[in-house]
Formats: structure tokens, sequence, C-alpha cells
């Protein structure tokens, strides 16, 4: 899925790249907990069996994602988490299934979505191009309950929901693309994106896409919004029960699982 989205184009290729991506999930995982030192060069080296080279490349990498800073006072030490670009696609791949933190990262970015995503489609209604009203009804309709693909529903939702973000010709907007991407990615990879065992149904984006046809700006807000309150609910739900699933008696509470 990552692979098909395109989302490893900030990642090295070769040595670097495995390099990277060893520490990255390392980090990820608490083994070196922001604050902490990671090992000089020479021991990543030999633990990773790359050049040291190849290591001072990864962590120029992991620099640039935020989650490490290097300083000649105290080496290499992991940022604090608040620092993390955790929209970062590879950031948030590094994040396991199992990992406590991602519950947290998907209702948080879910929120952002309903707050970005019914004004761009307001925006989307008053300036889509006939051939971005085209894609979004494609797009609309290649997002079949019963398909089996998660692939192809996840590149419809996406083809989706960026074109929305393009056709508000707000270069800001088009920047987000890789958020929703990421944000998306997270749903499917994770299975979020299900009502009673079936990917969210179309009908929520082909009433968008609908609005947007038609120019109406207000309708295309309201639906986003309504569609977004969806797979808020189906978010939310997913999580409390996976918390309750593997922790019954901490999950009494309710709400979002913590970091």
């Amino acid at each position: 899925m990552r692979k098909s989205a395109g989302l490893n184009a900030s990642l090295p290729s070769g040595a670097a790249r495995e390099a990277v991506e060893a520490l990255g999930r390392r980090i990820v995982a608490g083994i070196w907990p922001p604050g902490a030192t990671i090992p000089i060069e020479p021991e990543l080296a030999q633990v990773l069996g790359v050049s040291r080279a190849t290591v001072r490349d990864a962590v120029k990498v992991l620099s640039g994602k935020g989650l490490l800073r290097t300083a000649r006072r105290y080496g290499t030490r992991v940022r604090p988490l608040e620092e993390w670009h955790l929209l970062d696609p590879d950031v948030a791949a590094w994040h396991g299934p199992a990992h406590p933190r991602i519950g947290r990262m998907f209702a948080e970015t879910t929120e952002l979505r309903c707050a970005i995503e019914p004004a761009a489609a307001a925006l989307a209604a008053q300036r889509a191009t006939p051939e971005q009203v085209r894609t979004l009804l494609a797009a609309a309709e290649a997002l079949r309950p019963g398909e089996v693909d998660i692939v192809a529903l996840f590149e419809a939702d996406r083809r989706f929901h960026c074109t929305i973000l393009d056709a508000t010709d707000n270069l800001m907007m088009r920047q987000l693309q890789g958020i929703i991407t990421t944000i998306l990615r997270i749903s499917y990879e994770f299975g979020v994106q299900k009502v009673d065992g079936r990917p969210v149904s179309r009908e929520g984006h082909f009433l968008v896409a609908e609005a947007v046809a038609r120019g109406d700006a207000a309708g295309a807000r309201r639906e986003m919004e309504r569609m977004l309150d969806l797979n808020r609910a189906i978010a939310e739900a997913y999580w409390r029960n996976r918390a309750m699933a593997e922790n019954p008696a901490g999950a009494a509470g309710g709400g979002w699982p913590g970091v």
C-alpha cells in the first residue's frame, strides 16, 4: 500500500534506507526513548552491518523527520515526541499495529480531517475543473463495498480526497495531500474503515462528488462533514473495542487510547 501510493519517496535507497528504517523503528518502539542518547557511529555501524558513512546519512534523514538531534557536547539524542513529524508517512509506518500510540494518532488526525476537509470540499465546489469532477465521480464509483482488493479501495479513496484538495486551487491546501494520504493509509492498514465487517460505503463520497459537480458549496461542506462524522464514530468504536480486548479493566473509562 505504501509503495502504491508513492509513500517511500522521502527515504534514500539501498543500505542507507535499511539503516534509516531500522533506527526509526527502534526509536518509535521506545528502545531509545525521548531524551536518550543513541549509540555512537561505530557501534551502530557494527550492529546494522553498514559503514559509518551510511549511519551518518541515516541520522541526517531521521533528524529531518524530527526524531534526532546531534550536538558535539552530548552526541545524538532522541528529540521530544512533540517534535517528531508524526504525519510523515515513514514515521507513521514505523508504529506497528500493536503500538499504544497509534490509537491517539488516528484519533487526532481524524479530528484534523474534520477541521480541514469540509472547507476544502466547499472550495472545490466553487473551483473544480470538469476533469477534477470526473475524477471525483470515478473514484467514488470505484469505492465498492464488496471489493476485496484493499489496495484498490485505498487508491480510490486516496484519489478522491486528494482531488478534493487539488480542486480547491489553494496551494496551502494542496500541500496537505500527503497528510491525508498518511491518515487514510493508517485507517486501511489497521482495518478501521469498516462497518459490520465491510469497508465504508461509497454513498458519502458520491454525495460529496455530486455537490461539487453542481457547484453547491454548502452542500459539499455538509456532506463531507457527515461522511467524516461517520468515520470518526467508526474509528472511536474501533479503538474502544480494541482497548477493551487488550485491557478490559483499563478500558472501562472509555475515551481514546493514550500515548
